[in-house]
């Protein structure tokens, strides 16, 4: 019995001793290996990771982890965040190598490894590894990993996501590891770490995130929140496994003062009747996604109705942060579902802005787009966007409107380039006189549509220019907001500066409403020293003109247009740029369906013609304005067809001047003749044409001259007359003399030979039909 009894006392003692070697390791060997990692590079500013993952113990044991700077430049601080663990964030303040000792431990034995950390000064790096913000979520299918805030400069970059950490017994899967945002399955609660790795070349750029992992609180209420932010927040995604559930519902007006809130890729925030977001001017909102099908960013009111919350207000002048994957709605209780305030810049793509009452999105006056593609804005009660008129251009054609005009307001272009309006779905509404300037110009293009708003207009002026630029089958159109005539200003083009207009393939209506210059206003109406071609167009619809071009220095180009239906003629010119009026242009349905030119500078041309073609229609010229003459003083010729009617007392004088040779030929044919008349059929009501000029051009051929020859006192009077004092000449063939007030043609006798005639006919000539004086 004794000897039993000693070899069970030898047993336990045996037993005791195997289970004191869990707790102590006799292997006289370390089994530590400590890897601090390769040299990293980072910048000021900015975290570096320093990666002790490749650290190992042969014991298949759990080690601890200790980061510490062994050499620093002189006057550096620095920081370490969570020194103990496997990944941990390195912060330098000034540039220069700083050296980091990686110690791991076991029981009695440690090992260590040195890290060079190289840091510089650029402002702004080319390659920067930024894997988001350490958070808390709820267990899901899949959780975000955003690597989106990442800088990624130049080409040929490659992105790596790698799990380091994660808890006991658990399987995680990273779904896409080489894209910026991806995903990962994690099978139990817990934490786990990932590494962001972006290498480009000799660059290399890493950072970690830290995601804690709770289990499923689906039975919980969104977080509240009744406050203003003063400091950096980040709002994550707290019910995943539940994308439909509220995150946070905002109860009272929050405003973000002094910080940023960020906002992750899944978050729902609710809003309680008449709350809003104010992001202020020293704050910041970041929130982006490109996720936007199955983690997008919400904000929408508790309540699924449209004006239920306030909207976002953001008056931040801080750098633009990115705004991307949101949806806004049912908000509108201020008239808008987001707004940008005066000197804040709004980066948003891939955005929904939808359900809400009012203006989908307002950039008020100052306000700036540092980038606006691929968003949606619609189903909102008012309009999709207010805008100013310099920022369109910064609109992307790929955003999508409906449901509305886009409300233009602050009309000023000044930029100095080209302003590119996109055509989108809907039409513009230009709430604002829209004034180019300072050489700016405002492109339209193939189905435009601007709706004038009463009593706005267009001012091109300075420098500016307009290009609209429709096509056959989508005219660019611009008509009054109110469909009547006169119901805006129309267009004034003044000041060109050399710079030419073109308008080809639009529709111009509802214009001719309070005048820009001069007594009557006009659909469109040239200034001293502009340039316009206008080609293929129609204006419609005018109170007054359809185009006024009588100022001086004018620089105009008509062709195949159409002006019908204005209260006034169809164009009222100066008689300089009568030459530039197409023959295909048409006229039909105007008060007066005439053209009106002023005379009141002579015609006079260097090097070269004027030609006068007149109309397919045979719309008359009728000359009245500032001076109801013509006087020629150049070459000039009328072709067939062409018709013009004198006013009362009015005369056309042939005369040599500042070294040009004045002639005028009127090149009618049979069955189309040149016909100058009067405006109405009194006899004698004009004083007719004189030739002052000897000239061979002096040549009427197939011409009616009608109701001139106005009686004078104490002296004769013919409808045509060739001069002696100085010396004329003329060569009338088949032409008809009418209604004149004494003569029908008269020269001096002895000049006899300076007339030559064939094949006239006189009518109604109370005179002689050649009148020869002594």
């Amino acid at each position: 019995m004794k000897s039993s009894a000693i070899h069970i006392a030898f047993l336990l003692i045996a037993l005791f001793a195997i289970a004191g070697c869990e707790e102590e390791d006799f292997n006289p060997t370390n089994p530590l290996n400590a890897e601090a990692g390769e040299p990293a590079s980072g910048f000021v500013g900015h975290s570096t990771l320093l990666d002790g993952s490749q650290s190992t113990n042969t014991a298949g044991k759990p080690f601890t982890y200790n980061w510490e700077v062994s050499s620093k430049p002189t006057g550096s601080e620095i920081s370490i965040e969570d020194p103990d663990e496997v990944l941990a964030r390195f912060y330098g303040s000034i540039p220069g190598e700083y050296q980091v000792k990686l110690t791991i431990s076991y029981l009695n034995w440690q090992d260590t490894d040195h890290v060079t950390v190289t840091l510089s000064d650029d402002p702004e790096p080319s390659l920067l590894a930024v894997a988001g913000e350490d958070r808390i979520q709820e267990i899901a299918e899949a959780l975000a990993l955003n690597g989106s805030a990442s800088i990624l400069g130049g080409e040929g970059f490659q992105i790596l996501w790698e799990n380091v950490s994660k808890p006991e017994n658990s399987t995680v899967t990273i779904q896409n590891p080489t894209y910026l945002e991806t995903t990962f399955s994690p099978n139990i609660a817990g934490e786990y770490a990932f590494k962001l790795t972006l290498t480009s070349g000799e660059l290399k750029s890493q950072d970690m995130v830290k995601i804690t992992v709770l289990e499923s609180t689906s039975n919980q209420g969104p977080i509240i929140i009744n406050a203003d932010i003063i400091e950096d927040r980040t709002l994550t995604n707290v019910f995943v496994s539940d994308p439909d559930k509220l995150d946070y519902l905002v109860t009272n007006d929050v405003a973000v003062r002094g910080g940023t809130l960020t906002i992750e890729p899944g978050v729902r925030i609710g809003f309680e009747e008449g709350t809003g977001l104010v992001i202020a001017e020293n704050a910041s909102l970041k929130a982006y996604t490109m996720l936007t099908e199955t983690l997008p960013i919400i904000f929408q009111g508790k309540e699924a109705q449209k004006g239920y919350w306030d909207g976002i207000n953001i008056l931040s002048q801080n750098p633009a942060e990115y705004l991307a994957g949101l949806e806004v709605r049912d908000a509108g209780k201020l008239g808008y579902g987001m707004q940008v305030g005066p000197g804040a810049k709004l980066f948003l793509s891939n955005s929904t802005i939808h359900l809400n009452d009012g203006i989908g999105l307002v950039f008020q006056i100052s306000s700036q787009i540092a980038e606006f593609k691929n968003n949606r804005i619609k189903e909102n009660t008012s309009a999709p966007l207010q805008i100013p008129a310099g920022l369109m251009p910064q609109v992307s054609v790929d955003n999508q409107f409906q449901d509305g005009a886009i409300q233009i307001i602050e009309g000023k272009i000044l930029s100095g380039v080209d302003n590119y309006w996109p055509t989108f779905q809907v039409e513009y509404d230009v709430l604002d006189e829209l004034v180019i300037y300072n050489g700016s110009t405002l492109v339209l293009s193939n189905g435009a549509h601007l709706n004038m708003g009463n009593d706005q207009g267009i001012r091109v002026i300075s420098g500016g220019k307009l290009r609209i630029l429709g096509n056959e089958f989508a005219p660019v159109i611009i008509e009054g907001k109110t469909k009547a005539k006169g119901a805006w200003r129309g267009i004034y083009i003044n000041d060109s500066q050399g710079a030419v207009s073109s308008i080809l393939f639009a529709t111009i209506s509802h214009a001719g409403g309070n005048s820009y210059a001069g007594q009557d206003p006009a659909t469109i109406k040239l200034g001293n020293g502009a340039g316009l071609k206008m080609f293929k167009t129609t204006l419609d619809e005018g109170k007054g003109h359809g185009l006024e071009a009588s100022a001086t220095s004018l620089n105009l180009e008509l062709s195949q247009n159409t002006i019908k239906n204005h209260l006034k003629n169809p164009l009222s010119v100066s008689a300089q740029v009568v030459e530039h009026l197409d023959y295909f242009n048409r006229m039909e349905n105007n008060g007066e369906n005439e053209v009106l030119v002023d005379g009141f500078h002579a015609l006079a041309k260097d090097g070269g013609e004027i030609v006068w073609k007149g109309f397919e229609q045979r719309i008359p010229y009728v000359i009245k304005g500032l001076s109801k003459d013509l006087v020629v003083q150049s070459g000039m010729r009328l072709k067939e067809g062409v018709i013009i009617k004198m006013q009362p007392n009015s005369r056309i004088d042939v005369q040599d001047a500042n070294g040009r040779l004045g002639y005028l030929r009127m090149e009618g044919i049979e069955g189309n003749p040149v016909i100058i008349r009067g405006v109405g059929e009194e006899a004698g009501s004009w004083y007719g044409i004189t030739y002052s000029t000897n000239h061979a051009q002096n040549h009427i051929q197939h011409a009616e001259i009608l109701h001139a020859g106005r009686p004078m006192a104490n002296n004769f009077s013919a409808a045509i007359t060739v001069d002696n004092v100085p010396q004329g000449s003329l060569l009338i063939q088949n032409s008809r003399i009418a209604y004149s007030g004494q003569h029908g043609i008269a020269i001096a006798k002895q000049f006899s030979d300076f007339l030559r005639t064939s094949d006239l006919t006189f009518e109604g000539i109370p005179g002689s039909d050649i009148s020869a004086w002594e």
